[in-house]
């Protein structure tokens, strides 16, 4: 019997790998004379890599989940951070057949184009529409120490989870759960929950804070909330390097998880 119950528990195992298929794409960047050409084919790749992965799990970023790129002028983070949020849906594991070439446009300008082959890993199984989540925040640009909150609609019970993404932190500081917390426990939601929920509200609230050590002439910076919901509860560590956390989310079948994301944006206080 239990060599028979080992064999079944091998082949329900295998029942469900996660799928890799090769995709050919392409992707440009044209860049202006003060932007060198090692930079602007990079953010050609990480384009093409974005493309990737949306033709091969079929999901394009809703309205409500768009990246907020502030006018700093930072189209470089910008289009790491765009290439990062596509890539929680996916992994790309092997790439061949790489190919960059730059022209000279009118005024001055330049184009890349880099043109790749992608093996693009997702998690087994497929999304089910029915099972999804909802995110409002209280506002999508807050000042230094304004309060957040989080308002989340299920489309039936599930087991949820909120994280935070901060893109300019290093290591486990990268992305942190917010919810479920020592205050506020039931990741379970049923329907409609605030957070901090009127319970969690006597006991803690949630402040949004402008980043320490960022350079005096930037005065707005982008984070993101990514909620994972899952049919069935899932342990979740408080903390994890942004590459961790990507890897926990592949492991969760597709069929029976949703991952909705948001970003905002903080205004950095005093004069």
């Amino acid at each position: 019997m239990r060599a028979l119950a080992s064999v079944l528990a091998l082949l329900l195992a295998l029942a469900v790998p996660a799928r890799a298929e090769w995709v050919a794409v392409s992707a440009e960047r044209i860049f202006p004379p003060d932007l060198p050409e090692t930079e602007a084919c990079r953010a050609a790749e990480e384009r093409a890599r974005e493309e990737a992965i949306r033709r091969v799990t079929g999901e394009r970023l809703s309205s409500e989940e768009l990246m907020v790129c502030t006018e700093q002028n930072d189209t470089a983070d910008c289009s790491h951070n765009s290439t990062v949020w596509t890539m929680v849906d996916g992994d790309i594991r092997a790439v061949r057949g790489r190919t960059v070439e730059t022209a000279a446009l009118a005024d001055g300008l330049r184009r890349c184009t880099v043109a790749l082959e992608a093996e693009v890993v997702v998690p087994p199984g497929r999304p089910d529409p029915a099972f999804d989540i909802g995110i409002h925040l209280n506002a999508t640009v807050f000042r230094d120490q304004e309060p957040l909150e989080i308002s989340l609609s299920p489309s039936q019970p599930m087991a949820v989870a909120v994280f935070q993404w901060l893109p300019y932190e290093k290591g486990e500081a990268q992305v942190a759960r917010i919810f479920p917390n020592p205050f506020d426990t039931a990741s379970v939601l049923k329907g409609l929950v605030t957070i901090p929920t009127e319970a969690g509200r006597a006991r803690y609230s949630m402040r949004v804070g402008f980043p320490a050590g960022m350079p005096a002439a930037r005065r707005m910076v982008d984070e993101y909330l990514m909620v994972v919901a899952t049919r069935r509860p899932v342990s979740f560590r408080e903390a994890y390097a942004l590459d961790d956390f990507r890897a926990r989310l592949l492991e969760l079948p597709r069929s029976d998880s949703r991952v909705v994301r948001k970003a905002y944006s903080i205004v950095r206080g005093g004069p």
